[in-house]
């Protein structure tokens, strides 16, 4: 999972932030239907789900960005219950890292070690 807060939501905005964290063994990007992630078809297959007629269609789906974006949501309405702007992307940050880390028996273990090493 990697988020950050978007400060260029067009197809060329979408397409830079798409080439600096995707590497080549990216196989393909799932988005909704947003039109600008059309742009992103230039460098990487795309594929979409339309949120109005379906959830999935075989193996492609959005659950896993609709799961972090429950838990970003969560964070917003339970614990801080707004963002100052200057503050999203660490909120964005911690979401993210909460995200890559739910299945972690221990998950303070590897941060303990990644801060304090």
């Amino acid at each position: 999972m990697v988020a950050q807060v978007a400060d260029d939501l067009t197809g060329k905005g979408l397409l830079n932030f798409i080439r600096s964290v995707t590497g080549p063994k990216t196989q393909i990007l799932v988005a909704d239907e947003f039109k600008p992630w059309c742009a992103v078809r230039e460098i990487l297959p795309h594929s979409v789900i339309n949120h109005y007629r379906e959830y999935v269609n075989g193996p492609i789906h959005t659950n896993t960005i609709e799961g972090f974006s429950s838990l970003l949501k969560r964070t917003w309405f339970g614990s801080q219950h707004h963002y100052a702007l200057g503050y999203t992307p660490l909120y964005v940050a911690e979401a993210t890292w909460k995200y890559k880390h739910l299945r972690d028996r221990r998950p303070w273990d590897g941060f303990r070690e990644s801060v304090f090493a």
